[in-house]
């Protein structure tokens, strides 16, 4: 196998790679199909391989990625949009969004939602465990390697 292009990603960069034979000859019997390319987080130098069907630009997989991998929390479009309606003094209607949105909240635990999202302070555990989940999708990259040490 032989690196047959290095491109930047917002993630670090997209290693693609390819038989050595088949970039000599061009014939397709020498291709290697079916694997994707590597990604080198740029934050830590690990290394991912990462399945060959992902889209990597705009896939949702990049949100899974750095929740996972960099332990970074998702964006919450809910909380944004409460801290929208409570900024422009429309607090009864973020109540009702959220309580529409999660309705097994209750009135108590919107309360403390709204509360915390207009603080810009993080919502109570048990307020969260209570919120809707976002479907768990399948994982689209293994970890090849750990962080590279510090020089």
């Amino acid at each position: 196998m032989v690196i047959t292009h290095v491109d930047p990603h917002r993630l670090g960069w997209v290693i693609s790679s390819q038989s050595e034979r088949y970039v000599r000859t061009g014939a397709f019997i020498d291709m290697v199909v079916g694997q994707g390319p590597f990604l080198v987080d740029g934050a830590d130098g690990s290394l991912h391989m990462v399945h060959a069907t992902v889209d990597l630009e705009t896939g949702g997989w990049i949100e899974d990625y750095l929740e996972q991998v960099r332990g970074l929390d998702r964006v919450d479009p809910l909380r944004s949009r409460v801290a929208e309606l409570v900024d422009s003094d429309q607090r009864l209607d973020a109540l009702r969004l959220v309580r529409a949105s999660a309705p097994d909240l209750g009135a108590q635990g919107a309360k403390q939602y709204v509360e915390a999202a207009a603080a810009g302070m993080p919502v109570p555990e048990e307020v969260r465990a209570r919120l809707p989940r976002s479907p768990v999708r399948r994982r689209v990259w293994w970890r090849l390697s750990e962080p590279n040490p510090q020089p």
